[in-house]
């Protein structure tokens, strides 16, 4: 018994296929070809396919896939399983996109309207043939409650499975005595264009100069105009897998703004990371624009303003929440990297806003931990929130290092050093000598031996990985450093105090000589170890002459209005600590009763007048 015919055939720029199926299909005379054309009929209803275009009459409507960036109802736009775009003959949209339907059921469509307005390489239109009789409205309202949402939502049109489409359609149907008539009209350029750059496409998502050379060639021979061109290209670029799962997260970000016309705050976090993954994975930009003209409608969304480094983050960090599971693995080196940096910016800043959004996130994984019983998001964040932890235990160490005095550090302090050193390599080889080193150093409140024993510890590590230098070896040149730097500031209180007024011999080396071991002897009476060397004591005496010139001689030439440039270019040339010189300013304006508005305003000076 034959249950469906298929008749294949085409006409100029179109190839057809027409599928009949249902009660009595096999002595169905259904078709008349002419010169240049071919009509299907059936109780009433009628199909034509001719040169340029098709003429249909009947009980039915047609058909497609959407392409991806056209436009949509509304209600197909918030269900995400509708695939399809279906019109019923005679009915129409209103401006509450309600549909409408009228009896008047027959109509013309030219190829180049179908194939522009619909898909670009397929569509398909249908009838259905059954001994109704009676209100074509009331007719029209009963298939589409009958097969409307299968034909929305079915995957068969994409799949190309054609026999099951109406295999399907009769069984939403449940109309026994009824025949289904479907239509599948191919626009044969577009085919082949679509055809061959999906499979160039597919390859490395993007098409080499012979590739488009064909596809040139292909445009000529069929003469596919601009827009149609662009139309295939955007859809193709669109499915490719590793597209698609972005652009529909992007998506449904969007369609979640716009019953209330606006975005939480990671929702926007959101948005921006996934044009950031755009970008990375040669995703383009084409895409996220669409999206945005369909959805947003020339709204523009404005998101909060924050500084950039927070941005990040929040962006960063919401790939924990994308709903594409594949999507979450797209937090990489480079990104934690950028937290890291982030965290870095706003405990210089002393900004808490970083702090706030690692708070909002650990609170968004216990919230969907409790909805879903599952932890995994706790512990990929705990994962990335490790390094934030190791960047506090280092940034703090090294800091104490560099600008307090009697601290300890031990083999065990600089072991854990090391360890950690050793996560940040994994991540980027430069990131600890960026975090930690460099920017301690160009610190410019960092004193000299502070500077020299964080230039020390670089070095010792560097040693101990190679096999130079052991822990001791490093632990101890630290110990030497420290204790030099304790020594000097000893030496530097006790001459000072006798610089304070005259005193013999500072103008002489013997002179000074007998001042250094007159010194020593005082530190010696109290129990403070250590040798005040020669050289250590000249540093001492230059460093203080160096106070002396600026107090007595360049401070009061900027206090009379010359350029505070004068200070900056002191500062950066005379090695003397920087944070020292300011509380030397503020005693001489206190002792002075100067303004302290003008000090304030030297402070924050660059090279303007005062």
């Amino acid at each position: 018994m034959i249950s469906d015919l298929r008749l294949h055939g085409s006409i100029g720029s179109i190839e057809y296929f027409a599928f009949v199926g249902g009660a009595g299909t096999f002595n169905t005379y259904f078709y008349d070809e002419g010169p240049a054309s071919i009509r299907f009929f059936s109780r009433g209803n009628e199909f034509t396919i001719e040169e340029d275009g098709i003429h249909y009459k009947g009980t039915g409507g047609n058909f497609c896939e959407y392409m991806f960036g056209v436009e949509k109802p509304f209600k197909d736009v918030m269900v995400r399983t509708v695939a399809n775009r279906l019109i019923m003959f005679g009915a129409f949209l209103d401006e509450n996109e309600r549909v409408i339907f009228t009896n008047d059921i027959e109509g013309r469509e030219s190829f180049y309207r179908l194939f522009l307005q619909g898909h670009a390489v397929k569509n398909y239109y249908f009838f259905v043939s059954s001994d109704f009789s009676g209100d074509y409205r009331k007719r029209q309202k009963q298939i589409l409650r009958a097969v409307g949402k299968f034909l929305k939502r079915t995957d068969l049109i994409t799949e190309d499975l054609d026999t099951e489409i109406v295999d399907g359609f009769l069984s939403e149907l449940k109309e026994h005595n009824s025949q289904v008539f479907v239509f599948k009209l191919i626009h044969i350029g577009n085919r082949k264009f679509y055809k061959a750059f999906s499979a160039f496409y597919s390859k490395e998502r993007s098409l080499a100069i012979n590739e488009e050379l064909y596809i040139d060639n292909i445009v000529s021979e069929h003469n596919i105009d601009r827009y149609q061109q662009e139309r295939m290209k955007i859809d193709i670029m669109y499915r490719h897998p590793d597209n698609k799962r972005v652009v529909d997260e992007y998506r449904d970000i969007l369609l979640s703004g716009v019953p209330k016309d606006t975005l939480e705050h990671s929702e926007f976090a959101r948005l921006r990371r996934l044009r950031t993954l755009g970008i990375r994975n040669n995703i383009p930009s084409v895409l996220f624009e669409t999206l945005d003209e369909l959805l947003l409608k020339g709204r523009k969304i404005q998101e909060i303003e924050e500084p950039e480094y927070l941005r990040e983050t929040r962006a960063i960090l919401q790939s924990l929440f994308f709903k594409d599971p594949s999507l979450k693995r797209h937090i990489i080196n480079e990104d934690i990297v950028r937290l890291i940096k982030a965290k870095q910016a706003a405990d210089l800043k002393g900004d808490k806003g970083f702090e706030q959004i690692l708070l909002d996130t650990v609170r968004a994984c216990d919230e969907s931990a409790r909805e879903t019983n599952d932890f995994g998001l706790f512990e990929e964040f705990t994962s990335i929130a490790t390094y934030f932890d190791r960047y506090d235990n280092v940034s703090n160490l090294l800091s104490q290092i560099a600008f307090m005095e009697n601290i300890e550090f031990t083999e065990d302090s600089l072991r854990s050093l090391m360890g950690n050193k050793k996560e940040f390599d994994y991540l980027d080889l430069k990131l600890f000598d960026e975090l930690f080193i460099k920017e301690l150093l160009n610190n410019k409140y960092i004193t000299g031996y502070g500077g020299k024993k964080i230039s020390a510890i670089s070095k010792g590590i560097r040693k101990i990985t190679a096999g130079d230098a052991s822990l001791r070896d490093v632990v101890s040149e630290l110990k030497l450093i420290a204790d030099e730097g304790k020594l000097y500031r000893l030496a530097h209180a006790a001459l000072k105090e006798r610089m304070r007024s005259f005193y013999p011999g500072l103008d002489t080396k013997k002179g000074r000589e007998k001042i250094r071991e007159d010194i020593s002897r005082e530190l010696a009476e109290k129990e403070i170890s250590g040798e005040i060397t020669k050289r250590l004591f000249e540093k001492v005496f230059i460093d203080l002459r160096k106070e002396s010139f600026y107090l007595n001689y360049i401070l009061p030439l900027i206090l009379q209005g010359k350029e505070t440039s004068l200070r900056e270019d002191f500062l950066n040339n005379s090695g003397l600590d920087r944070f020292y010189i300011e509380t030397l300013e503020k005693e001489y304006f206190e002792k002075r009763k100067l303004d302290p508005a003008v000090l304030e305003q030297l402070l924050v000076g660059g090279g303007e007048r005062i």
